[in-house]
């Protein structure tokens, strides 16, 4: 390579997992999602997908009917405790119970069979739009949490206490100290947590003691516009080139 020319890294492509006994649907998505520079890696077996799942994370989980159906509403629930998943869950005949659950639980759709490979692939992409705004989630706490930690133990008392909207005047009157000193605090802590108002304190506070649901609630609501609901094939007689029986 010739000096002075920097190196250009390689492209890294979304990466969906699909676990379906359907080989045509896994052929038929592989092939579109790939068209979109999407990396798409196939599984026959919940045991074989839960292997790598424990120690890495795709951007999105497109689970099939039956054994993918139950492990996605596992997940699901497992997913509302911690770091979450975007899955597209495939149904054949889905009842309504396992639908309301899944979409309340946060699945990101579910799809009846026979699935529309443009469809199932628009689903795809917006769980990877969920999963690329979760990963912010969970790098702007870990940034906030570092913040914090270089807090002292009176700017910290200071900071909850400005978070909870109370003014200089009333948290020197609770701490014990004058105004002036709370004002010193105050200037320390905002510099500390690059903060330019209190309001910016209020949402870093949000940020670090919410829990995973209440953190990620605003990341949803862009599907309130789109209610829970299980998408149908669009006509009786799909085109055999976009959809899968």
């Amino acid at each position: 390579m010739p000096s002075g020319t920097a190196e250009v890294a390689p492209p890294v492509w979304p990466r969906v997992w699909v676990l379906d006994r359907d080989q045509a649907l896994c052929a038929g998505l592989t092939c579109v999602l790939r068209q979109m520079a999407i990396d798409v890696r196939a599984f026959d077996d919940a045991g074989a997908l839960l292997e790598p799942l424990e120690r890495d994370q795709p951007n999105c989980l497109v689970l099939g009917f039956g054994d993918g159906e139950r492990l996605g509403l596992e997940l699901l629930a497992r997913s509302g405790r911690g770091e979450r998943l975007s899955i597209v869950l495939v149904s054949r005949g889905a009842d309504v119970a396992s639908t309301v659950r899944a979409m309340k639980d946060g699945a990101v759709d579910v799809l009846e069979r026979p699935a529309d490979l443009e469809v199932l692939a628009a689903a795809v992409v917006r769980g990877i739009a969920l999963d690329a705004e979760w990963r912010e989630v969970r790098r702007t706490v870990a940034e906030a949490a570092r913040l914090l930690e270089g807090l002292t133990t009176r700017e910290r008392e200071v900071f909850d206490l400005l978070a909870a909207g109370k003014p200089n005047k009333l948290i020197a009157a609770e701490l014990g100290i004058s105004e002036k000193t709370i004002k010193v605090h105050r200037g320390r802590v905002m510099h500390k947590l690059r903060a330019t108002s209190v309001v910016d304190l209020v949402h870093l506070f949000d940020w670090c003691t919410s829990s995973t649901a209440t953190r990620g609630a605003r990341l949803l609501r862009w599907r309130e516009s789109s209610p829970g609901r299980v998408s149908r094939p669009a006509g009786s007689d799909p085109s055999p080139r976009s959809a899968v029986r």
